[in-house]
């Protein structure tokens, strides 16, 4: 007969396991701090030493920086697991408010740069990206401090075009930061990454660069309640862009239409229908000059997204029955071929949007099937726990939501 408590205990040393990784510790590094001996680690992840005693367990998460609960509780681990933690994220914020991040006047006296890598940064930078497009934020957020850091010390140490491609480099990872943040519910350090972000990209004097940042620029305004300002920074960017359209790369294209989108969105927040309609039907006019949907730097600009930005405008602008039209306007097979995040934060929208028209079952199914595609943006996002917490209180006393919802509530923290 299987032993329950036997398995518990192993299911106890994976997570340790896993842990002892994710904060890159070594068995070692991991016997030092918990004042114990290499054999006595060995001896815990082969099962002939029990870790069962709550001190213990106790010394282990404060040596890990995790709650005791992820330890002891299944479903707090896995819901620990699949997000980024307090510690990643605050790594993320020490590494952008270093005055050293900013300039080398206050570098310390004997501080060693690491060796600038192009090609190592443009393979991280582009690992970062198709993380973030694949919705694995828990791997995103690991990997920015030190790219910051690596991309900075760069900028520093080269010269002439080397220097350019550095910061290059460097504004992609500001912006890969500030969309990571944004997704996480976290606007001040969207902000001061977007900032940093189009910093730089002034300095290189890439339009296409300068348009990408500008719309994190104006994401950053609309997540610090300033949608009316993001509206005019987007149309300021838009008419200085404008002019360079004739004859541009792709790239430069979806940059363009992706700002325009931005700005649909910022005005659908302050239910400008007009504005919303007129930046989209821009917007949809551009990407036909691409003829097919693309993702240019990561923007997954295409007709496909125009449309899916529709049925996101129009939930902000509380229109759940257009929201049903808007998305069954978009072909199913048009959907597939936009990256995992842009699918599943459309069926969050379309969540929204049956909400707004009281169908809680067909919502529920909306939000099971976005959980189902990419469990990260449902878990790990704000927007997704409100969305979650309103189809909970929708249903009235007596009546028992789907099992999957519940279950999903319960793995977010929303009280049933």
């Amino acid at each position: 007969m299987p032993d329950p408590e036997h398995a518990q205990r192993q299911k106890t040393v994976a997570v340790v396991l896993y842990w002892m990784q994710r904060r890159g510790m070594t068995y070692q590094m991991f016997a030092d701090r918990m004042g114990k001996s290499l054999s006595w680690v060995e001896k815990i992840r082969t099962g002939d030493r029990r870790l069962d005693r709550l001190s213990v367990l106790r010394r282990v998460a404060n040596v890990l920086d995790i709650p005791l609960a992820v330890l002891i509780d299944p479903e707090e681990a896995e819901r620990r697991r699949i997000c980024p933690d307090d510690r990643e994220i605050d790594a993320i914020r020490q590494a952008l408010r270093r005055y050293d991040a900013i300039t080398n006047v206050f570098r310390a006296n004997g501080d060693i740069l690491p060796e600038p890598n192009l090609a190592k940064l443009e393979r991280t930078v582009r690992y970062g990206w198709t993380a973030f497009q694949a919705c694995n934020y828990q791997a995103v957020a690991q990997l920015l401090a030190d790219l910051i850091r690596d991309c900075q010390a760069a900028v520093w140490q080269l010269g002439n075009d080397e220097r350019r491609q550095a910061q290059t480099w460097l504004t992609w990872t500001y912006q890969l930061t500030a969309a990571t943040a944004f997704k996480l519910g976290d606007a001040q350090l969207g902000w001061v990454a977007a900032d940093r972000g189009i910093q730089i990209a002034e300095q290189t004097g890439d339009l296409t660069l300068i348009g990408s940042a500008a719309r994190g620029v104006g994401h950053a305004l609309m997540a610090t309640h300033h949608s009316n300002d993001a509206v005019q920074l987007i149309k300021s960017a838009v008419d200085r862009l404008e002019p360079n359209l004739s004859g541009a790369t792709p790239a430069f294209v979806s940059a363009y239409g992706m700002l325009l989108l931005k700005g649909s969105i910022a005005a659908a927040r302050l239910d400008q229908a007009a504005d919303v309609r007129n930046l989209q039907n821009e917007a949809l006019a551009v990407a036909a000059r691409l003829e097919t949907d693309r993702n240019e730097n990561w923007s997954a600009f295409g007709t496909t997204n125009v449309l899916v930005h529709r049925v996101s405008a129009l939930a902000d602008m509380h229109s759940g029955g257009w929201v049903m039209e808007a998305a069954a306007d978009i072909p199913r097979g048009d959907l597939m071929h936009l990256p995992r995040e842009r699918r599943a934060n459309h069926l969050l929208d379309v969540t929204r949007g049956y909400l707004q028209v009281g169908h809680r079952d067909e919502a529920a199914i909306a939000l099971l099937d976005a959980h189902q595609l990419a469990p990260e943006e449902v878990r790990c996002r704000r927007k997704s726990k409100l969305i979650i917490t309103e189809l909970m209180r929708s249903y009235p006393r007596g009546t028992t939501p789907m099992v999957g919802v519940i279950r999903l509530a319960r793995a977010v923290g929303v009280p049933g």
